[in-house]
């Protein structure tokens, strides 16, 4: 079964820390260098970090499956009619289960339910499998960029948007 747990307080956060610790070695390893990861992992998810995004709106989801933490989703208002989904990510065991489907579906959802008509993300250029996921679901590629994030590092992406409508 998976569920869906809104987090609410800046103590829950480190649910999400617990698991990103996970994920993002595994999942960044073939693209980044481990002082990249090193530097990203503080720049976005340092406590005060995720406890500034929740207090400035930002949703923080966990992901269970079969009472299991899965993974995570973290999105917030961006622009007019579009959600930024900042970061959806779930460990690997749980890949090819319909999980991250379901991960897109209740961002689609949260975005609805706001009155959003579009949701955007940014990828790795490298990260293919994410891509393709993106692609099946109907996300398509607006832009290519390349953004300086301090210590020389750069997040090299594509930013992908899907058009929601009232209910899909």
């Amino acid at each position: 079964m998976i569920e869906f747990q809104k987090i609410t307080e800046a103590e829950g956060l480190a649910s999400i820390r617990a698991i990103a610790d996970e994920i993002w070695p595994e999942t960044f390893a073939p693209i980044l260098s481990p002082e990249q990861i090193v530097y990203m992992m503080e720049m976005m998810y340092a406590p005060q970090v995720m406890a500034d995004e929740l207090a400035q709106g930002y949703t923080f989801e966990i992901v269970r499956v079969d009472g299991e933490d899965a993974g995570y989703l973290v999105c917030s208002p961006y622009h007019d009619d579009i959600m930024k989904i900042h970061k959806v990510y779930l460990r690997s065991r749980f890949h090819g289960r319909g999980v991250g489907q379901a991960m897109l579906d209740e961002a689609q959802r949260i975005a609805r339910s706001c009155g959003f008509k579009r949701v955007r993300l940014n990828v790795n250029k490298q990260n293919f499998r994410a891509i393709k996921a993106y692609e099946r679901n109907g996300f398509t590629t607006v832009e290519s960029v390349k953004n300086p994030i301090g210590n020389g590092f750069f997040m090299d992406d594509f930013v992908m948007e899907k058009r929601i409508g009232e209910k899909e």
